[in-house]
């Protein structure tokens, strides 16, 4: 027996409601991230005013002039990318992502010395990484608010124009050293 609800524009919900509509749940993984990222002092309604602005500002900017040196991961044309800022804020983000790090292994040398040793990251960890550098970034900036700042650090990573690209460069070309220290193994050098 179905109810007629009247004066109600849309349907009534049927409840219980789905999993999907969890009030924690309700944005993408990367923006909330991002948003975690820029809150200062504990602030979340600051950091979530401070990503609206960010978000606004990668929908009504010009598309990009994409770098042929350093381009963005594949996706849309530049052109359609402010259409989706959130796809946009995604490509950038994961076009600076490193793919490794480098963990410094004490003793592993001998006689004290550290063997720097590559370690892959996860997904989580290699956008907390570019994130964290992206806003390292826009602190250098001297554009007024938080959100301005990032906001242009993000157009310019688009644009290859950043200092975070040379730092993605840096660290991969640090674990492309450290390589041979992936299968060290000090038994290996005992006498026998």
């Amino acid at each position: 027996m179905e109810t007629e609800w009247k004066g109600y524009k849309f349907d009534m919900p049927v409840l219980p409601l789905p999993r999907s509509e969890n009030v924690k749940r309700r944005y993408d993984p990367l923006v909330e991230q991002f948003t975690k990222l820029l809150m200062r002092d504990g602030k979340l309604s600051a950091a979530r005013k401070n990503m609206a602005y960010i978000l606004d500002h990668l929908r009504s900017t010009p598309p990009p002039q994409i770098n042929p040196d350093r381009p963005l991961l594949p996706g849309p044309p530049a052109p359609q990318l402010p259409l989706n800022p959130i796809l946009y804020l995604t490509l950038v983000v994961d076009s600076v992502a490193p793919l490794l790090k480098i963990r410094q292994q004490k003793g592993a040398a001998g006689g004290g010395m550290s063997l720097p040793i590559p370690v892959p990251l996860a997904i989580r960890q290699r956008r907390r990484t570019a994130i964290r550098w992206i806003v390292d970034a826009s602190d250098k900036r001297r554009d007024g608010e938080l959100a301005v700042r990032v906001a242009h650090e993000l157009v310019a990573v688009a644009e290859g124009r950043s200092s975070v690209w040379e730092r993605r460069g840096q660290v991969h070309k640090q674990g492309i050293g450290a390589r041979s220290n992936l299968r060290w193994n000090p038994t290996s050098f005992r006498k026998k």
